[in-house]
């Protein structure tokens, strides 16, 4: 029996989206198609899909919600083939990095001239949904991720920690302090990325009653950062990146120790076992170099 595949996309859609109409709506053509094309579904399948016993009503039955299930996970597999064979030929000749933190990559890209394989980095961070997808389906050969990951499949290697440090007005007293927790910080303004991945719950949850003006690239942040006074904070790993220096040009900062137990992340290098040769000699060189 060989079933259509756009059929399938339909019958996922209706579960879905629950009517004919709305789901010609997201699927971009018209109501007397999906009824087709459903009508011959139920032909190809020699089933009945349908409950049609309430007029110009359908709803599907339990045979239709088992298919409609099982579509999706028959479509999904379907896209990850093909995600995998395109990334493998895209990609064959490429080591590909992504992460769930900014920090690894700019640390990784200031290195990566002194490094025997050249990596390719995906600046995307990676959800942390993703990571065995996007492994598994060769997108990427190695992603920094937050935990640890171990099966059958996948492994991960420590690297070492990430924490952040607190650059401020030199005028502000708590510039003059050796260290200060988050709960200092309490109501002040800061200066962020808008993708900083698991950090970001970290200092929204921990700094009390404050606010984050998010940018969304590097330059936006440097720009700022040069004409105004908002503190922002830096990593052990992004420190000394040239995008970071160009921040303290002129010497309107202070970079303060933020000494406080929640701040504080492990960073681990995952992949597939599959690529455990490939992978390794990149992470032992990172972490030989991993800023303390």
């Amino acid at each position: 029996m060989k079933v259509n595949p756009e059929l399938l996309a339909e019958l996922v859609a209706f579960k879905h989206y629950g009517t004919l109409s709305a789901t010609a709506e997201h699927l971009m053509i018209t109501q007397p198609t999906v009824t087709r094309g459903m009508k011959r579904l139920e032909e190809e399948l020699g089933v009945t899909l349908f409950d049609r016993s309430v007029s110009n009503h359908i709803k599907l039955n339990d045979t239709g919600l088992l298919a409609a299930n099982e579509a999706a996970k028959l479509l999904k597999e379907v896209d990850d083939f093909t995600d995998k064979i395109l990334n493998f030929d895209r990609l064959k000749d490429k080591f590909t990095v992504g992460s769930m933190i900014p920090g690894p990559l700019g640390f990784l890209n200031a290195i990566k001239d002194q490094l025997d394989t050249q990596p390719v980095i995906n600046w995307q961070l990676v959800n942390p949904e993703n990571i065995a997808t996007e492994l598994s389906n060769l997108k990427e050969k190695l992603i920094f991720t937050d935990h640890e990951i171990i099966n059958d499949e996948f492994e991960s290697l420590y690297l070492g920690r990430e924490y952040l440090k607190l650059e401020i007005d030199p005028f502000n007293p708590l510039a003059s302090k050796k260290a200060v927790t988050f709960k200092d910080l309490t109501g002040m303004t800061f200066l962020v990325l808008r993708d900083i991945g698991t950090w970001r719950g970290i200092v929204e949850d921990n700094i009390p009653q404050a606010d984050f003006l998010s940018q969304n690239s590097v330059n936006a942040m440097t720009t700022i950062s040069q004409y105004s006074r908002f503190p922002f904070f830096v990593s052990n790993l992004t420190q000394n990146l040239p995008d970071t220096v160009d921040r303290f040009k002129g010497g309107d900062r202070v970079m303060v120790k933020i000494d406080d137990s929640n701040n504080q992340m492990e960073i681990y290098g995952t992949y597939l076992k599959s690529e455990r040769r490939t992978v390794q000699p990149l992470l032992k060189a990172m972490s030989q170099a991993w800023p303390k």
